[in-house]
């Protein structure tokens, strides 16, 4: 079954496509002045042991992985979709594709890390050396598994799995709206529950590669379902400035409702909740078996300036969101929805942030968190300008999909 609507309805806006290039240069432009920042603050910071280039290369990382999340929650989102044969949300899912789908291009973003390592630089990874010259024997251990060439080989294999699959599903969606062949749509029902344990595993290990690893003498299992975590959260803050957008625009009416925007708004409060579960479970785990080596990540981060960042990312991160999003009435709001997905896009930053940053010796570093949140800014312009392009030619919603009836006619419960 098909739907018929406007086309203008569910195409870009045309202002918007006049604004890809000049959102790439900007982007750009940020991300040089951020490293540029960054840089001449670590060199003035003169902090013994410290250079700067350390300052650039935990602050590009951080802002790597602030983009990249966006992606990886749509990606399961997705996968999810077709798992659980949801209806709900068909009118809303091609917007969700499109961000998945920017996945490939996003994670080309991450060459520069790779470049680092060939370069034999071990400012941001420290395991990348001889393992002679690696004083810590929980460090020299690792080196095997934390080896420049078999660590660039396990990123092309993590980003070739999730582009793959994104691809996979992207291209599945488009032949439908050509063909309306209601198997496109069992074949990727078919298809995810296999392609969910694949993500499980790509997302985990890359996080415990590309994050993680900085710390090389740390661990967590569970590491990775923080990534996890913060990345669905950041996901549906997303998708809910990217509807609003849309439809301030004029596209999508009728399309997505209320009803949407409250399951997007309940989501949103739902992995708060599961991101605090995971970042409080982690801490209380190395609380009491209290062992010093287990105990350092955490030590960096409550000392020199960051403890104040951490507290701070417990009221803003949660409690705050947790009481503003708590409410039905503000969940079925726009402006009110509006508002806290943008609150949530700005803390999951300085989630990022708090992952990476604090690994720089020296305290909280003032000067080169300007050029850290300039940095931020390039890759949220950078993700807008790849939202962009990748819509060209794009449907704005999947107008074959077969249950598209079914979303444009549901309505949350009262209760």
């Amino acid at each position: 079954m098909s739907l018929k609507y406007d086309q203008e309805t569910v195409q870009l806006p045309e202002t918007w496509k006049a604004k890809a290039p000049l959102l790439i240069s900007a982007a750009l432009i940020c991300l040089v002045v951020g490293a540029g920042l960054c840089f001449v603050a670590g060199k003035s910071a003169n902090v013994p042991g410290v250079s700067a280039t350390k300052y650039v290369m935990h602050s590009y990382l951080a802002n790597f992985m602030f983009l990249f999340s966006f992606s990886l929650g749509a990606l399961f989102f997705i996968l999810i979709q077709f798992l659980t044969r949801a209806g709900w949300s068909s009118s809303i899912r091609r917007v969700a594709e499109i961000v998945m789908a920017v996945l490939p291009w996003s994670a080309v973003l991450f060459i520069p890390v790779l470049l680092m390592l060939f370069a034999n630089d071990t400012s941001l990874y420290e395991w990348n050396q001889s393992a002679e010259s690696i004083e810590n024997s929980v460090i020299r251990a690792k080196v095997g598994y934390l080896e420049r060439g078999f660590f660039t080989f396990r990123t092309v294999l993590y980003i070739g799995l999730l582009s793959g699959i994104a691809l996979w599903y992207f291209g599945k969606s488009r032949t439908q709206d050509e063909t309306g062949d209601v198997e496109l749509s069992v074949d990727r029902q078919k298809w995810a529950g296999p392609m969910v344990m694949i993500f499980s595993l790509t997302a985990s290990f890359a996080a415990f590669d590309w994050v993680m690893s900085i710390d090389a003498d740390w661990y967590s299992t569970i590491f990775g379902v923080y990534i996890f975590a913060a990345s669905m959260m950041a996901f549906f803050a997303l998708m809910v400035v990217m509807c609003m957008s849309l439809q301030n625009a004029g596209k999508l009416k009728d399309l997505v409702t209320i009803e949407h925007y409250h399951d997007m708004g309940k989501f949103m409060f739902g992995f708060v909740m599961f991101w605090s579960y995971i970042a409080f479970s982690q801490l209380l785990l190395y609380w009491y078996g209290n062992i010093p080596e287990e105990t350092y990540w955490y030590k960096v981060r409550l000392m020199g300036g960051w403890e104040y960042f951490s507290y701070g990312l417990i009221f803003v991160h949660f409690i705050i969101p947790f009481l503003g999003l708590m409410s039905r009435h503000v969940r079925r709001h726009r402006t009110g929805l509006f508002f806290w997905a943008c609150w949530l896009i700005v803390v999951h930053w300085m989630d990022m942030t708090y992952l990476v940053m604090p690994n720089v010796p020296g305290g909280l570093p003032v000067l080169p968190l300007v050029g850290h949140f300039v940095g931020g800014v390039g890759m949220l312009l950078m993700l807008w300008a790849f939202f962009i392009i990748r819509s060209s030619g794009v449907p704005l919603v999947a107008m074959r999909d077969p249950r598209l009836p079914e979303a444009l006619t549901y309505t949350n419960p009262l209760l």
